[in-house]
């Protein structure tokens, strides 16, 4: 029986994926590991955490539209939906095993099924464009510090520029509407919006330190947590940044009185 493969309508025997488009999806799939350790980098450096400011359009208000935290939890969701699609919802990650690296690798095993699969066509594309947005923020130069979007307001008109200072700079200018913000108060800004995040004890230190600009090491919050100052989120091995971001507070509050 002459078919053609679904996405690129090449002659294919029974309308599977073509080789040539199986081969391009097992390459993206087997680089996510890689990408996903880049974002981690990313996450710290630039982290793009916030909640629209007020005014201006519905997409403009849009939280992390763009940014390396809600491109992780797409290219996340896409993964896992896709896998739970072909295994009858029956895969899980396991416990402290990244989902998005998980859900990848198990794609990978079920590359038969993918080639047959109904739907193959949309799940290859809301795959490889997942990844493709992935990408597209772990290449950005990493020679400036994230400060959240700029949000000043003029007539009603919301600036939605995203702010990028200098490191060890005082104040940041946005170039789209000339606004002169202070990076302290974006920096602290930034850690507020991320108050009810959840992160790894690694990650919550790059946070407080790359983002906020505040020094904790990994160790003493691993103090924290055995003082029991900060806990453990039910069924996670991980922490909520507020939780840790009001012990620290507390603590420099406590040193300076």
């Amino acid at each position: 029986m002459s078919a053609t493969c679904p996405l690129c309508g090449c002659e294919q025997a029974e309308g599977l994926l073509c080789h040539a488009e199986t081969t391009k999806l097992e390459r993206e799939l087997a680089d996510v590991h890689a990408i996903v350790g880049e974002l981690d980098i990313t996450l710290s450096k630039q982290a793009r955490i916030g909640s629209g400011g007020k005014g201006g359009l519905a997409r403009e208000r849009m939280p992390i539209h763009t940014g390396a935290m809600q491109v992780h939890d797409d290219l996340q969701n896409t993964l896992t939906t896709w896998i739970r699609d072909i295994t009858d919802d029956t895969w899980r990650p396991g416990i402290g095993v990244d989902a998005t690296t998980a859900a990848a690798g198990h794609l990978l095993l079920e590359i038969t099924a993918i080639r047959k699969h109904p739907a193959v066509t949309e799940m290859v594309d809301e795959i490889t464009d997942a990844i493709r947005q992935a990408r597209r923020v772990i290449d950005r130069p990493a020679d400036r510090i994230f400060v959240g979007p700029c949000y000043a307001e003029f007539e009603g008109v919301t600036c939605t520029e995203d702010l990028y200072a200098r490191p060890g700079a005082g104040e940041v200018r946005c170039k789209t509407c000339g606004v002169t913000h202070a990076v302290a108060e974006r920096r602290s800004w930034l850690l507020e919006q991320a108050r009810d995040r959840l992160f790894t004890v690694r990650e919550a230190a790059q946070m407080m330190g790359d983002v906020g600009g505040i020094t904790v090491t990994e160790d003493r919050i691993r103090g924290y947590l055995r003082r029991n100052r900060i806990a453990y989120r039910p069924e996670t091995t991980m922490i909520r940044l507020g939780d840790l971001l009001t012990v620290v507070l507390d603590d420099g509050e406590r040193r300076t009185a």
